[in-house]
């Protein structure tokens, strides 16, 4: 079973990259996991509105999405869980989804609702708009201590 992550732009920013890198670091521990990073697009006066850049943004998305697979969209109108509860969630889904586990993350300009569709849950972070690099940082942390707990490692608290 495998982690798939796949969001839009880069770690540009060097705090959240190593973040990012750490808590990839400690769930390869536990599952593979594979980020796949697609382009944001142009972006300025001269080219697309935000509206068609989210648009191909989506398109993207939606094309970098598995087959097969159980896929999760990242949404501030998505379910919300507690730490303990999305471990539970999470354990499970690795139990009943032998072809993987993709976790959908949009960019700064959010997602069309095809994208949402295409989910087969949508969870939420939290009800506040976050920062995409912050989010990415915040659903590894996440799953990190999903892994924990599922393992019974001390690490949640």
């Amino acid at each position: 079973m495998k982690l798939r992550l796949i969001w839009i732009g880069s770690n540009s920013d060097v705090e959240y990259a190593a973040a990012i890198d750490r808590y990839v670091n400690r769930i390869k521990h536990f599952f593979p996991v594979e980020i796949a990073e697609l382009p944001p697009g142009e972006r300025g006066r001269q080219t697309q509105s935000e509206v068609a850049m989210m648009r191909g943004q989506s398109a993207r998305l939606l094309a970098a999405i598995p087959e097969r697979g159980y896929t999760v969209v990242l949404d501030e109108r998505g379910q919300m869980f507690d730490s303990v509860k999305f471990a539970r969630w999470l354990e499970r889904l690795t139990i009943d989804s032998p072809h993987g586990i993709h976790f959908v993350l949009g960019g700064d300009v959010g997602l069309d609702d095809s994208v949402r569709q295409r989910a087969d849950k949508v969870v939420s972070l939290s009800p506040m708009t976050l920062p995409h690099q912050l989010a990415r940082v915040m659903l590894l942390e996440q799953i990190y201590r999903a892994c924990t707990l599922m393992r019974n490692i001390a690490y949640h608290k």
